[in-house]
């Protein structure tokens, strides 16, 4: 359906079809006033960017195309590009329906008595239908829209993206229910959100600089020769001998700080299985970190596989916090360790003793990393962990071991200690991963969260597949943990 059939249509129906362009602007500076080039302007969640110039100068424009049945009569339902939001002053009943020109429904979702707060749906291009009416109800009141898509061959007209959200009869997807945002990364400079209540307007925003005193070297880093080395080594903690494997940067430089990240196994894992990768080798070694250290220019780091007791993290009278205590402390003494840049990961129970760290540990790690995370290691959070730490977890919607909900769980205590504002990220549809960052959290303190769908259980799911192993050569998690770890 082109440009013309579409007006002809809304012609007929008595319908004035509104098409314009909102632009949000501004300029990026640092705190001395001047101009930040190549910072990284990203609107959330639409998922818009830009980069600024030499000016520190962005613009970011949002196509609007939407034509109303009739004037709102309130200003609670509005549109823009592809996106109904209903604000709520108080808790109330809300009905979204979608009908074809005909009048056939083809989708509905209700919210009984939704509290307080914004609320979005995506309104999708549903089974290739150009015209969508959405009739929108909040208690007794009633609007009525009209959503068009008006791009056609040869004509270039904007127009609302309309996303695919399955096949007709499934649910609406709706967005979570916060506002729109602005992130800005820049290289040197924290990382800074704010959020836009406004899409037509100029938002200026000052970054702060990573300091550069920000390094704190290790009694490590005093020129002395170590004696530790890569491999396997031991250690006395609890009264107990305990093992992990550590490996050394090539080329280490007893007077550079480097960052130290420690990687727990899964329950009937090693740490042989850690350090070697399993069957993807080298690429998936510390859950694919390590050849991305190895091989970068600016960020090697010291990898630690510990080993669990019956290889698992029981952490019974939270002997697994003081080993890694025990551990830290003799790396430090021994190697050139930057103790501002500690982190943690880990698969399943791994991923519960990394939790656990966060919340007993957070003055220590500066962030960690949560795959397929359990949530019921004794010792680990409770009502009084308020301190922040960056964290990012990374969950599969189908897994059959460790529910979504434990990692949603997870997830939301950190994103509270954070001060984050509470939100629902959405899930991946067809085999395939959403990452959402977090809006709001204090500053140094990000959260981020990837859900996919298929492979269910694994810290190495590949889009378009459900083969939930062996994908350590492939997979997307490396990638995103990497990118989250090296910011800081």
């Amino acid at each position: 359906m082109d440009r013309r059939t579409v007006l002809a249509i809304v012609a007929t129906l008595g319908l004035n079809v509104l098409v314009h362009a909102q632009n949000l602007h501004g300029t990026i500076s640092n705190r001395a006033g001047k101009p930040v080039a190549k910072a990284v302007v990203t609107l959330a969640p639409r998922g818009l960017s830009d980069t600024t110039g030499a000016d520190g100068v962005y613009s970011i424009t949002v196509a609007t195309s939407i034509a109303p049945a009739f004037e709102a009569a309130n200003k609670e339902v509005s549109f823009g590009n592809g996106v109904l939001e209903v604000v709520l002053g108080q808790a109330a009943p809300v009905n979204v329906e979608i009908f074809d020109l005909r009048g056939t429904r083809l989708r509905s979702e209700g919210l009984p008595n939704a509290p307080a707060g914004v609320y979005r749906w995506d309104i999708g291009n549903t089974s290739g239908t150009k015209v969508l009416v959405v009739k929108v109800s909040i208690g007794q009141k009633v609007e009525t829209f009209l959503s068009a898509q008006l791009r056609g061959a040869g004509n270039g007209s904007e127009s609302s993206r309309l996303g695919n959200v399955g096949p007709v009869g499934g649910s609406l997807a709706r967005v979570a229910a916060l506002p729109d945002s602005l992130k800005v990364t820049a290289a040197g400079y924290l990382a800074k959100s704010v959020a836009v209540p406004n899409l037509d307007s100029t938002v200026n925003i000052v970054l702060d600089t990573v300091a550069t005193s920000s390094t704190a070297p290790s009694t490590g880093c005093n020129n002395k020769t170590p004696t530790l080395t890569s491999g396997t080594q031991s250690i006395q903690s609890g009264g107990q001998t305990r093992s992990y494997i550590i490996r050394i940067p090539p080329n280490y430089d007893n007077t550079h700080p480097y960052p130290l990240v420690f990687a727990y196994h899964w329950v009937g894992g090693t740490e042989e299985d850690v350090d070697g990768g399993g069957s993807s080798g080298y690429v998936w070694s510390y859950y694919g970190l390590r050849k991305e250290a190895d091989t970068s220019a600016n960020s090697k780091m010291i990898f630690v596989a510990p080993q669990g007791i019956g290889n698992a993290w029981g952490n019974g009278n939270n002997s697994d916090v003081i080993f890694t205590d025990d551990m830290t402390s003799l790396i430090e003494g021994q190697l050139c360790v930057d103790k501002n840049r500690l982190f943690a990961m880990g698969f399943s129970y791994g991923g519960g003793m990394t939790k656990a760290l966060g919340c007993q540990r957070p003055d220590v790690f500066r962030a960690i990393a949560v795959y397929s995370g359990a949530d019921f290691l004794s010792g680990g959070c409770d009502a009084t962990t308020t301190k922040p730490i960056a964290y990012i977890g990374l969950h599969s919607d189908t897994d059959p071991t460790n529910p979504y909900s434990s990692g949603e769980t997870i997830r939301d205590r950190f994103a509270k200690n954070d001060g984050c504002v509470a939100q629902e990220p959405p899930k991946p549809v067809g085999l395939t991963h959403v990452c959402t960052e977090f809006q709001g959290c204090t500053a140094g303190h990000p959260v981020e969260w990837c859900a996919f769908d298929g492979g269910g259980h694994t810290p190495a799911p590949v889009d378009g597949s459900t083969n939930g192993s062996g994908g350590g050569d492939v997979t997307w998690t490396k990638a995103e943990v990497w990118k989250f770890f090296t910011q800081f």
